[in-house]
C-alpha cells in the first residue's frame, strides 16, 4: 500500500494513525548488523501495530 498523500506536509492530519508499538528483541528477531551497533539502553524496536503485516512506518514528529 502507498503511504498517504502529503503525509509528509506539515500541515497534514496524522490524528487518527495509529501509535506505534513496541516490541522485543526476541519478537523482532533482528538480523544485518543488528548486534554491530551500540544501542542506547532507551532504544525502542518500534512498529506498526502488526510485524508480519505492517511492513511500512512512516514517522511524523512535531516540533514547537
Amino acid at each position: 500500500m502507498d503511504p498517504p498523500e502529503g503525509w509528509d506536509l506539515a500541515g497534514f492530519d496524522a490524528s487518527l494513525w495509529p501509535q506505534a508499538s513496541i516490541f522485543s528483541e526476541r519478537e523482532v528477531s533482528p538480523k544485518d548488523g543488528y548486534d554491530e551497533i551500540d544501542w542506547s539502553a532507551d532504544a525502542r524496536l518500534i512498529w506498526g501495530p502488526d510485524l508480519e503485516t505492517s511492513n511500512t512506518v512512516l514517522c511524523r514528529l512535531l516540533v514547537e
